[in-house]
């Protein structure tokens, strides 16, 4: 079994990646604006974990919607649809993470989804989950898609994680941006969670 984790350099994923220890981690520039900072903070996150790290660029922006491509969300959109949504983005990137990986002996994609993502977008949900295991199973490689962090809240997984705090201060969870702005949903959970573990004041 070789297993590739979808790295973005954010908590979840890098909680994920000091706990499962993946044969290789993947980062995808798909045009979101913070993808700069995210590729720099999943390869060193990679490095201090002693992990294989590539990264692809696949512009998919004109796609995308919200806070991560740096316009208004879609009106066509859910009407809940939080300020960073994005249209089908973890089918998306789990996609192309198999389609990267069926060619280098990649049997399972590791997801960051945890818990509570499921509150606020549908590929978050155990139901997409699910679906997305057949989806990509029943192609070519019959690769698996496994989401390790899924029944954990973010602050449960680092406290299971052990990942270390020299690690963690490299991660960018910003949504708006390369240099955090400190108050989209991607920075309010890095503060919330890192804060419920006692790393922040």
């Amino acid at each position: 079994m070789s297993r590739l984790l979808l790295l973005s350099g954010g908590l979840d994923s890098t909680a994920i990646a000091a706990m499962t220890r993946p044969d290789q981690c993947l980062t995808i520039d798909y045009g979101q604006v913070a993808a700069q900072a995210e590729a720099r903070a999943a390869k060193q996150v990679a490095t201090l974990l002693g992990i294989h790290w590539s990264m692809i660029t696949v512009p998919a922006r004109e796609v995308g919607a919200g806070l991560m491509t740096g316009t208004a969300t879609d009106p066509q959109g859910p009407p809940d649809a939080a300020p960073e949504w994005w249209p089908f983005r973890n089918q998306l990137l789990i996609t192309l993470a198999a389609a990267w990986g069926v060619t280098r002996g990649i049997t399972v994609v590791e997801v960051g989804t945890v818990a509570s993502d499921g509150a606020r977008h549908l590929d978050g949900t155990s139901l997409f989950l699910e679906a997305i295991d057949h989806v990509v199973a029943s192609q070519e490689g019959h690769i698996r898609v496994r989401a390790p962090a899924a029944k954990l809240g973010a602050v449960e997984l680092l406290t299971t994680s052990p990942v270390t705090e020299d690690v963690l201060a490299w991660t960018h969870s910003c949504h708006r941006a390369n240099l955090p702005c400190g108050a989209c949903p991607g920075c309010t959970k890095r503060r919330e969670t890192l804060a419920a573990v006692g790393l922040l004041q």
